[in-house]
C-alpha cells in the first residue's frame, strides 16, 4: 500500500519529467528543427556561373569576365561562387578586389598528370571542378595590389583544381597581392604552373589540405606576415624552385606537411621570429633543404637527404657546396629538437650548420644514415650553443666557439 509520502514523491518525479520534456520541445521548436530543415545555417548567397552564361569544357571561351561580374555585384556581406564539375577555361584573371568572397568547387578531381585516369571522356587529369588557364592568362585568381586601399578580408578558396600550361610559362595559380586578413585556401590543387600560391602581407592566413605539386614554386609568402598557418598540405616542386618560402614571418605555424622533391629548397624562412615548424616530413636531393634565419624559432620534424635512382648524390642546382648544411640555421635562440635526420649526403658534408648567433640549441635529435664527423657544425663566432643528446664530440665541429656538448 502506497503512503502519502511515496505518492507525493511519484507525482513530483512525473511533474519534473513533464517540465524537462516541455523545455526540450520548446528549445527544439525555437531552434527551427525540424520545421526549417532546408534553411541555410549561414544564410550564404550562392552564385552558379553557368546560370549567368559561363561555359564548361570550351577551351575557346573566357569564363573570367562572368565570374568577375558576379564578384563585383555581390552584396556588402559577400557571397559564394560555386564552380561545377568540369573544365572552366579562363583567358584572363579572376579578380577578387573586395572582402567576403568564397570560390568553391565540388572537389579537386584527379590531382596529378601522372595518375591514371579511370574514367573515359575526360581531359587528363580529369574530374572535379577545374579552372584551366589559357596560354595568355598569367594568373588564375588574383587580389590586385591597390595602393591606399584597405586590405582584403575573408577570401576563401576551396575544393577545386587550377591547371596551367606548364611550369616554364610564368603562370601563377593564386596571387593575393593586396595586404590581406583571414584568407583561407583549403583543399585546392595546382599543377602545371610556375607558382602555386603567392601571398603578400598575409595576416592570420590558413593554407590547409592542399596539393601544390608539379609546379616550380609551391607557396611563396612575401612581405611581412603574422600568424600564418600552413598545415597538412603536400608540396612538390621542380629544380630551381622552392616548396615553401616565408619572408619576415612572425608566429607562423608550419605543421604536418609532406614536402618532397625536386625543389632545391624545401622550407626556407628568412627574417623569421617565434615561428614553429613541427611534424613536417621533408625529403630532398640537395643540401640546404631547410633554411631558418631569424630568432626564437622551433624546428621538430623528419628530414631525409636522398640519392637518385642510380645511387648518386646530386649536385646542387644553385651551386651550394656540402658545407652549407642540410639544415642551415642563422640567428639567435633557435631550437632544433626531437627531430630525425636520415642523410645520404657524402661523408664529409654538413648535416646541421649553426651559421651564426647566440643561444641556439640542438637537442634530442637522431642523425644517422651515411656516417659523418660533421653531424653538427658550429661557426666560431657562435655563442652559447648547446648540442644535447644529438651528436658526440667526435661528430661535432665547434671550431673556436664555446659550444656545450652533452652526449
Amino acid at each position: 500500500m502506497e503512503t502519502n509520502k511515496s505518492i507525493k514523491k511519484s507525482y513530483s518525479k512525473e511533474r519534473r519529467n513533464f517540465v524537462v520534456g516541455l523545455s526540450v520541445w520548446l528549445l527544439t521548436f525555437l531552434s527551427g528543427f525540424p520545421f526549417k530543415v532546408n534553411a541555410s545555417a549561414s544564410n550564404e548567397t550562392i552564385y552558379y556561373p553557368v546560370d549567368y552564361g559561363a561555359q564548361l569544357n570550351n577551351p575557346n571561351f573566357d569564363n573570367a569576365p562572368i565570374i568577375n561580374n558576379l564578384i563585383n555585384n555581390m552584396p556588402p556581406y559577400g557571397g559564394v561562387i560555386e564552380l561545377p564539375a568540369g573544365e572552366m577555361w579562363i583567358h584572363s584573371p579572376i579578380k577578387i578586389n573586395r572582402s567576403y568572397v568564397t570560390i568553391r568547387g565540388v572537389n579537386a578531381g584527379t590531382r596529378s598528370n601522372i595518375d591514371p585516369e579511370e574514367q573515359t571522356g575526360l581531359t587528363h587529369p580529369g574530374g572535379g571542378s577545374k579552372l584551366v588557364l589559357g596560354d595568355n592568362c598569367q594568373t588564375a585568381i588574383v587580389s590586385e595590389r591597390r595602393v591606399g586601399a584597405p586590405r582584403v578580408s575573408s577570401i576563401q578558396l576551396e575544393s577545386f583544381l587550377i591547371q596551367g600550361r606548364g611550369t616554364d610559362k610564368g603562370q601563377i595559380a593564386v596571387n593575393i597581392d593586396q595586404d590581406n586578413d583571414a584568407v583561407r585556401i583549403i583543399g585546392v590543387s595546382t599543377i602545371n604552373v610556375d607558382t602555386g600560391l603567392r601571398l603578400k602581407g598575409a595576416d592570420a592566413c590558413t593554407v590547409r589540405g592542399c596539393w601544390i605539386s608539379e609546379v616550380r614554386n609551391g607557396l611563396l609568402s612575401v612581405g611581412a606576415s603574422q600568424q600564418l598557418l600552413v598545415a597538412n598540405n603536400y608540396f612538390g616542386t621542380q629544380p630551381l624552385g622552392k616548396s615553401v618560402f616565408l619572408e619576415n614571418p612572425n608566429w607562423a605555424n608550419i605543421v604536418g606537411n609532406n614536402i618532397y622533391p625536386d625543389g632545391h629548397v624545401c622550407l626556407e624562412a628568412i627574417g623569421a621570429n617565434d615561428c614553429t615548424f613541427t611534424g613536417n616530413g621533408i625529403q630532398s636531393y640537395y643540401t640546404g633543404a631547410v633554411i631558418i634565419k631569424g630568432n626564437g624559432n622551433l624546428f621538430s620534424g623528419k628530414v631525409q637527404a636522398l640519392r637518385d635512382g642510380a645511387g648518386n648524390w646530386k649536385s646542387d642546382p644553385i651551386g651550394r657546396d656540402g658545407l652549407y648544411g642540410l639544415i642551415h640555421v642563422d640567428g639567435n635562440d633557435n631550437h632544433i629538437t626531437a627531430s630525425t635526420i636520415n642523410s645520404a649526403q657524402p661523408e664529409n658534408d654538413t648535416r646541421i650548420l649553426i651559421m651564426g648567433g647566440n643561444g641556439n640549441w640542438v637537442t634530442n635529435t637522431k642523425i644517422y644514415g651515411i656516417s659523418s664527423n660533421r653531424k653538427v657544425v658550429v661557426n666560431g663566432s657562435c655563442v652559447d650553443t648547446r648540442i644535447v643528446h644529438s651528436a658526440s664530440s667526435l661528430d661535432v665541429d665547434k671550431s673556436s666557439s664555446n659550444t656545450i656538448i652533452v652526449w
